[in-house]
């Protein structure tokens, strides 16, 4: 229990400082003379770097424990960092952030797989769904305090971010206990031939990653279109959207520990997931057809509820296809099925918004629509396995 507790304090900071210098980006750029496009490289770049490790650390995952894994992960995210902050050419700027997507890899692989060995079939979900309730909290804490401190001074933003993820970093490989037995690692070194020959995931697994990939496609359009869109429609100050973040962490959090554990607990769990699926689709329609202030912010809000619950719904539906022998290569497929969507979902937000305000919206809800289809027509049980 205590180690349970460390765990979520530990992915906790981690995320609370890897927010830290999101909301200061901007003004970085800006006075480093670089042009609007170079925000959209940067994430494009991140998205990249997780998309490449994400197997690889899958297939570490085998070998080493989690905490080795999410210690060097939060390391790596400080480096980074230091690069990040210190760079004043793209092409550096640009490494940094590739890296920085290596090492989240490294991190959320872990954190999955961390939970999925500690965990009974009956217990997963409930720790998939606080692991994400928790990310999504801390994430926007880390936005609202990385913006008053950058209002204050930049660089101490990004020292606070480098020396929290680095003592994060080290508090999880030296406080944290192995979650793999002696004998997982042996077993492992034993069948590394087999390995290489691993069979190809089987066609059902392949439709869950579609499934997610999709989700965060639809996601990452809207997220990144939403931000220019209140400016650019509304003409909002950036406090409003400071507010606005705040406020959806607060509904994520009580969303996921209400309706999200209920429904993450329940047998059906094919139905739950592809009604909540189909619902963000509905509400990201109706911020399409709203121009009152009042309506969109309501109607964003529920969605972004929406998602919070639909994210260890869809997790928790990948995990329950993992057998010991290919948990490693899921988890690191479902990590990169996660960026694959970040990086369409940011690439083809830019290029709609420029034909239409509306078009990443649109896009959005076609892709949580099309994820909902997708999980009614999978050949998935209806209980979830013992």
């Amino acid at each position: 229990m205590q180690q349970r507790k460390l765990f979520f304090m530990l992915v906790a900071s981690f995320n609370l400082a890897a927010n830290y210098a999101h909301p200061i980006t901007p003004t970085y750029f800006k006075l480093l003379g670089l042009d609007s496009a170079m925000f959209g490289y940067a994430f494009a770049l991140m998205s990249l770097g997780m998309f490449v490790a994400s197997p690889l650390f899958g297939k570490l995952s085998n070998k080493y424990a989690s905490k080795t894994l999410m210690g060097l992960g939060s390391l790596g995210y400080s480096l980074a960092q230091v690069i990040f902050a210190v760079a004043h050419s793209p092409s550096l700027i640009l490494g940094g952030r590739f890296f920085a997507g290596f090492s989240c890899a490294s991190f959320f692989v872990g954190a999955l797989a961390y939970i999925t060995n500690t965990t009974t079939a009956k217990t997963r979900g409930a720790d998939l769904t606080l692991n994400a309730a928790i990310q999504t909290v801390f994430s926007a804490l880390g936005y609202f305090v990385g913006g008053l401190v950058g209002d204050y001074d930049l660089m101490l933003a990004f020292g606070l971010q480098i020396g929290q993820l680095f003592l994060t970093g080290i508090l999880f490989y030296f406080c944290l206990q192995n979650d793999l037995k002696v004998s997982d690692t042996v077993s492992s070194k034993k069948t590394s031939a087999q390995t290489k020959r691993r069979p190809a995931l089987a066609p059902l697994v392949w439709g869950l990653l579609a499934v997610s990939a999709l989700t965060f496609l639809g996601y990452t359009s809207f997220d990144q279109s939403f931000n220019y869109y209140l400016k650019d429609i509304f003409d909002l100050s950036t406090s409003y959207n400071g507010t606005f973040k705040g406020a959806v962490g607060l509904i994520s959090l009580g969303a996921n520990l209400t309706l999200g554990l209920y429904l993450v607990k329940k047998p059906h769990l094919k139905q739950n997931t592809s009604l909540i699926l189909v619902l963000c689709a509905v509400f990201m329609g109706c911020v399409c057809l709203t121009y009152d202030l009042k309506w969109f912010f309501l109607a964003n809000l529920i969605f972004y509820g929406l998602y919070a619950i639909s994210v260890p719904l869809v997790q928790e539906l990948i995990t329950n296809q993992a057998t010991k022998d290919n948990q490693g290569q899921i988890l690191g497929a479902y990590q990169a099925s996660q960026s694959f969507g970040r990086i369409f979902g940011a690439f083809l937000a830019g290029i709609l918004y420029d034909q239409a305000p509306l078009s990443p919206f649109i896009l959005g809800a076609s892709s949580f629509l099309l994820a909902a289809i997708l999980v009614i027509i999978l050949p998935l049980s209806k209980k979830k396995p013992v």
